[in-house]
């Protein structure tokens, strides 16, 4: 009996450990501005999304809203038009401002799927000074 499944259960075993890319799912890698970075106004012209993997590019959702400006207490969020581009390689997406960033904090969201097609997605905050 023991002979029997042994052969099972080391082909189980190795599908629970054998890497898939079924099993993977899109994550952002990088972004500039970095997370909680403070940058300029003249260095915050675009942001940058960097992916581990390909991005269906039908599934792709962004948004930049303004969190907070200097010297008011209560800012409302305030969403910020821009156009996108996904790059050639289709693991990065650029977001460019229609006006230029004034001072103060912003938060870019961001969902997509890859090719497991399940649609992932997170958040970041940065600041312009």
């Amino acid at each position: 009996m023991q002979k029997t499944l042994m052969p099972l259960i080391l082909a189980a075993l190795a599908m629970v450990a054998a890497p898939g890319a079924a099993l993977a799912h899109a994550k952002l890698l990088s972004s500039t501005p970095a997370a909680n970075a403070t940058v300029s106004k003249d260095k915050a012209k675009s942001i940058t999304l960097m992916f581990n993997e390909k991005l269906m590019a039908a599934t792709v959702k962004a948004e930049l809203v303004m969190t907070g400006m200097p010297g008011m207490k209560d800012h409302p969020p305030m969403k910020i038009a821009f156009t996108s581009m996904m790059g050639k390689d289709g693991k990065s997406m650029m977001l460019m401002p229609k006006k230029a960033l004034v001072p103060g904090t912003y938060k870019v969201s961001w969902s997509a799927a890859g090719a497991d097609t399940h649609r992932m997605g997170s958040e970041f905050s940065f600041t312009v000074k």
